[in-house]
């Protein structure tokens, strides 16, 4: 049986357990942000804005690859000789690589995104990892290997995050960590220990304000309200396609203009 506290145990008592369920939620809150909310809208503009804008970086890429072939191709033509077309294309080739990289990285990117909001039984990698993480976590809680003595409602437990683990269950899985933490035994502690704890837990809570303060200024938390607007989404994409038209113009030209080139041959020269 635990002693009677102090009026003042009794207040930081109050004030821990004040902490406690503010952190709790904020901390709730920020893996709501991260496991659901991110991907989510991460998609959602990538699908919107994203997959636009990808097309805009390709054709730049492209005529930028157009213009510089042009001058490796007029190069020859200035000394009257044929132009090495395999050696021109090797340099374009090692000169643009990284250009191609990311082009195909982010062309990966925009398909699971377009995957994650047409397929419900889509998780990406990082969900997946996470459910894992939590799962492992509990069972080193409650795995009666390491755990012997396992009361019958952490036995379960465990059976209840076995089965949200099968089911992918990312808020299950936490639910019963968030439980296992708030629901450890009772100790003694001292007045300077609980004062400590009260501060400690205080510094937690103001760390986990600033973080969530943070992130909603950050991609993709920032675009939130624009992509529930649908006259941003449309004046974006206007925009973006009218750029599109621009750089297709552009990239019809410089490949007319190499056609020609293609037909050239070195003059005769007496």
């Amino acid at each position: 049986m635990l002693p009677d506290l102090t009026p003042e145990q009794k207040l930081l008592d109050i004030q821990f357990d004040i902490l406690r369920k503010e952190f709790s939620e904020l901390l709730e809150q920020k893996n709501e942000m991260l496991t659901y909310d991110e991907p989510f809208l991460t998609a959602l503009y990538l699908n919107a804005i994203g997959q636009r804008q990808h097309r805009k970086y390709g054709l730049g890429v492209e005529i930028k690859i157009l213009f510089q072939r042009i001058q490796l191709m007029q190069a020859y033509i200035n000394q009257n000789i044929y132009p090495d077309k395999p050696l021109i294309e090797r340099k374009l080739e090692k000169q643009f690589k990284e250009y191609h990289q990311k082009i195909a990285a982010e062309a990966e990117r925009l398909a699971v995104a377009k995957k994650f909001l047409t397929d419900t039984n889509f998780l990406p990698p990082h969900i997946v990892q996470k459910i894992k993480e939590v799962y492992i976590t509990i069972v080193k809680k409650l795995h009666p290997d390491i755990n012997p003595n396992a009361t019958e409602q952490e036995k379960d437990l465990l059976l209840q995050a076995q089965a949200a683990y099968e089911l992918s269950n990312l808020d299950a899985l936490n639910a019963i960590l968030l439980s296992l933490d708030l629901n450890a035994p009772a100790q003694i502690i001292s007045l300077t220990g609980l004062k400590e704890q009260v501060t400690k837990l205080g510094e937690h809570v103001t760390k986990l304000k600033n973080q969530l303060t943070e992130l909603k200024t950050k991609f993709p938390f920032s675009y939130r309200d624009k992509l529930a607007d649908e006259g941003w989404i449309n004046s974006e994409q206007q925009s973006l396609d009218n750029d599109i038209a621009a750089l297709l113009i552009e990239k019809k030209k410089y490949t007319e203009y190499l056609l020609l080139m293609d037909e050239w041959k070195p003059q005769v020269l007496n």
